[in-house]
């Protein structure tokens, strides 16, 4: 639990990256891929006002618009939730999951210190013993998956509507791995928005590090942390019965 119960503060990242509001979609994805973060705060005249991460992204992606057109204030920005420094971990993944929102600011508007996110609740997961329940009991059964044939662009249409990291990838009852919000804007900004259409099968597709159905949440936790994951797809007997993500284990812990 120890590791619950650190302020938010001393486990946030820094300095909190920033875009002004007048920046377009495609400067921001093209941002966050070159620093490698999912998140960006947007700013105006001195403040913080909202945060653009890569779900809004995909969700532009999956409705067809051209974010190269888009500003960046126009994008349904996610509404910033600001913590003291000396809150909780545990009370942050509960705010986040109150606000269905994947990160808070530390810090205020005017002097934001660091910001949290999902992947820093996973972190803590993986030390704490809170986790060392039975991972049954975060397990997403129901988690989003595409086969081959499916385009980028359906794989991004797949997370939006479950409200997921990323997708499994399946041929047939076989598990070929996951693709991630983080290719998808990785593909966008490197390469445009008519790469999206090309499918699956004609593209890499990362393996994924899987899990066991009797791991426990810690352990699982772990291996998403060691191998720098988004989604575990957990394997039942053999074969694949769903997955975990930091989404879904945020959500886990703040209601557990």
């Amino acid at each position: 639990m120890k590791a619950l119960i650190e302020t938010v503060l001393a486990r946030s990242s820094k300095p909190v990256l920033t875009v002004p509001s007048t920046s377009t979609v495609r400067e921001a994805a093209e941002f966050m891929a070159s620093a490698g973060v999912r998140r960006l705060a947007v700013t105006e005249e001195g403040r913080v006002i909202g945060i653009f991460s890569a779900y809004h992204l995909v969700r532009i992606l999956a409705t067809g618009a051209d974010p190269s057109s888009l500003r960046i204030s126009e994008a349904g920005l996610e509404v910033p939730a600001f913590l003291e420094p000396t809150v909780t971990l545990l009370e942050a993944a509960k705010v986040m999951a109150s606000n269905n929102v994947t990160s808070v600011i530390v810090g205020s508007e005017t002097n934001p210190l660091g910001i949290l996110t999902t992947h820093d609740v996973v972190a803590a997961l993986a030390m704490s013993a809170l986790g060392n329940r039975p991972l049954s009991g975060a397990l997403v059964k129901s988690y989003p998956y595409v086969d081959l044939g499916a385009t980028l662009l359906e794989a991004a249409q797949a997370m939006i509507s479950k409200g997921t990291s990323g997708v499994l990838v399946l041929d047939g009852d076989l598990l070929i791995g996951v693709l991630t919000v983080r290719e998808i804007v990785a593909r966008y900004a490197r390469e445009g928005q008519e790469r999206l259409m090309v499918r699956v099968s004609d593209m890499p597709v990362p393996p994924g590090a899987y899990i066991d159905e009797g791991a426990t949440v810690s352990e699982a936790a772990r291996v998403m942390e060691d191998e720098g994951v988004d989604v575990a797809p957990v394997l039942c007997g053999g074969g694949v019965c769903g997955a975990v993500d930091d989404i879904t284990l945020t959500r886990w812990l703040a209601s557990s």
